[in-house]
């Protein structure tokens, strides 16, 4: 029932009323030559209609508890909208600031500015740290590929196990440049990760951070992920796809791509292929 309905039928209830009042003390037709008391018993006949009108009042007090009911709910609707946009709001002014200390502790990394010949600085201090440690695992062990590695003489835990202790040979001493970058993108993935956001949302600012890692800061969290202080680091790159860009063909080994469950590369479909073929060769 409509509010304009409604309104109209009480409209009509008190004309009717009005006009039957009128008629009785006026003795107007049909109430003409009538007694008083016998138009008691004319009314008593229309009783019938009175049942009708107390149904269209009760009607009239469920509407009003309807009304009240819609706009309360209405209110904490709003309220809640409210609540969620400020949430998003005060969320993404931490985000942003956030991405811009990244870029400024990027910005600020160094390699030889004591006086050594090499000099870089920025970004090309992650390609610089790469390169020299794929060489120095090069040097230390023959690299398989997963072409030609054979189940009876492979072990991925082992493998893990070797890597991880290159890594922390070759990172000895040097993690002065890398060890701030690295707490400071896990407290991102973690502030993301802990949010009040849905998933959906979360999924949507964890892809904004991943755009701005490069290929060789993939590679280096790939490996620092492996050791014992980057343990907790798994944890997000499974959840958001962190590898989904991550060029495998520049890793130490292709078969390092199971240091980590298939979540963590996403859509890659190098890395994709690598699980196949681990598969039909049992390594899994």
């Amino acid at each position: 029932m409509s509010f304009m309905m409604f309104f109209f039928l009480m409209l009509a209830t008190v004309v009717m009323a009005t006009v039957y009042g009128s008629a009785i003390l006026n003795g107007t037709w049909p109430f003409e030559g009538m007694q008083l008391a016998d138009t008691g018993i004319f009314g008593d006949s229309w009783g019938a209609f009175t049942s009708i009108f107390s149904a269209l009042g009760f009607c009239g007090v469920l509407w009003t508890i309807k009304l009240q009911r819609d706009a309360t709910k209405q209110i904490e609707l709003d309220s809640r909208k409210r609540d969620k946009s400020e949430q998003i709001r005060d969320f993404e002014n931490s985000f942003f600031n956030m991405l811009n200390i990244l870029q400024t502790i990027i910005k600020d990394m160094r390699v030889g500015d004591d006086g050594k010949k090499i000099n870089k600085e920025g970004r090309s201090v992650f390609t610089y740290y790469y390169s020299r440690f794929k060489n120095e695992c090069i040097k230390k062990e023959p690299i398989e590929i997963i072409a030609f590695l054979d189940k009876a003489d492979f072990s991925l835990k082992k493998e893990m196990e070797m890597l991880s202790r290159f890594y922390g040979y070759y990172f000895r001493g040097r993690s002065g440049n890398l060890s701030h970058y690295y707490r400071f993108i896990y407290n991102m993935f973690k502030f993301i990760h802990e949010s009040t956001l849905n998933n959906s949302e979360k999924k949507k600012y964890a892809n904004i951070l991943r755009a701005q890692i490069s290929n060789y800061e993939l590679l280096m969290l790939c490996y620092n992920g492996n050791t014992r202080h980057g343990l907790k680091f798994k944890e997000y790159f499974n959840e958001y796809a962190v590898f989904d860009n991550l060029p495998v063909d520049k890793l130490v080994s292709d078969v390092h791509v199971l240091f980590y469950d298939k979540k963590a590369w996403g859509e890659n479909e190098d890395a994709l292929s690598i699980f196949r073929q681990a598969l039909n060769k049992g390594l899994e």
